[in-house]
């Protein structure tokens, strides 16, 4: 049995049909094994679709020959009996077929069932994973707003602590220039007291020993002066240097507190860096599960039959 092809590719059963003719031409049964070896496209259910339809032509080939009135009778007979035979065969053969098939059907639908049930887990995981990743994202976005927030009271505490640095530079400057100014103001007073001093003994050594007692009234007056003025300036002198201990201690204050503040700004960011780090492992270990799910359920939607086909098609002739 030939066929003459009229286009340069010739149709997946035109093909078929040719291999099969080859392989009877040889003494071989063809089967789906024997005609992928040289014609290997097309899938397997469809091969064989094509294969069993070769066999029905080479049947209804042989019924018609049966009927010729020419043929003899033990001809007739022997392809009644051959007949006969190939259709018990073929019944048998699909019985079989159809057992082995609804066999391998429940086995893929409890199969697709199991993959089913193991998707809708993947996907309650993939929702509980989406909501682990919200909450993980609000807390990121929550410790971000915190961290902006101490990042800016740092940097107010720096600018205070600037601030209180350069007042108590001006402040140190000041009392400097105050006691600078006492000193010169007690030195131009007492060089002032001095010469009236000396100017009064003129007048009172003119004056005579009437003004001895005024004099010394004078004198004692001055001297009084001089140490108030004297016990003025240390007080002065002790009160700055104690305001400025109290300016140094509120500086070491701030110091240490800007480190602290600084320390958990560290902690903060380590604490971030792994909260990422371990967000972006359990996206990838989801994906990869939903990537190993979805080839598991192509394959076995590629395993399951492409539909119901006749009787007569049905049936499969193995080696």
């Amino acid at each position: 049995m030939s066929k003459t092809d009229t286009e340069p590719t010739p149709p997946r059963r035109e093909a078929v049909w040719a291999v099969c003719d080859q392989l009877s031409a040889q003494g071989l049964k063809p089967s789906l094994r024997s005609v992928k070896m040289h014609y290997p496209r097309g899938s397997d259910t469809d091969v064989q679709k094509d294969v069993n339809g070769w066999y029905e032509y080479v049947f209804m080939q042989h019924a018609r020959r049966r009927v010729i009135p020419a043929l003899p009778d033990a001809v007739v007979r022997a392809m009644e009996s051959f007949w006969e035979t190939a259709s018990l065969e073929a019944d048998g053969a699909l019985v079989k077929a159809r057992e082995s098939h609804e066999t391998i059907r429940a086995e893929l639908e409890a199969q697709l069932d199991a993959a089913r049930a193991e998707i809708a887990e993947a996907k309650v995981a993939a929702s509980k994973a989406e909501q682990e990743s919200v909450d993980l994202r609000l807390e990121l976005s929550h410790r971000a707003t915190l961290l902006e927030s101490l990042e800016k009271d740092v940097t107010g505490l720096r600018r205070e602590l600037d601030e209180l640095r350069r007042n108590a530079q001006k402040r140190e400057q000041d009392q400097h220039d105050e006691i600078t100014r006492a000193q010169g103001a007690h030195a131009l007073n007492l060089k002032t007291q001095r010469e009236d001093f000396e100017l009064q003994v003129k007048v009172m050594r003119e004056a005579g020993m009437q003004q001895a007692e005024e004099y010394q009234r004078a004198l004692a007056r001055s001297n009084e002066h001089y140490r108030d003025l004297e016990r003025r300036s240390l007080v002065e002198v002790d009160a700055a240097r104690t305001q400025l201990k109290t300016a140094n201690e509120s500086i070491e204050r701030y110091r240490t507190l800007a480190h602290d503040r600084d320390l958990e700004l560290v902690g903060l960011r380590t604490e971030l860096r792994f909260v990422r780090d371990a967000h972006k492992a359990q996206i990838e270990e989801l994906a990869r599960r939903n990537e190993k799910l979805t080839a598991e359920v192509e394959a076995f939607r590629a395993r399951l039959p492409q539909g119901t086909a006749r009787p007569a098609e049905d049936v499969h002739f193995e080696d």
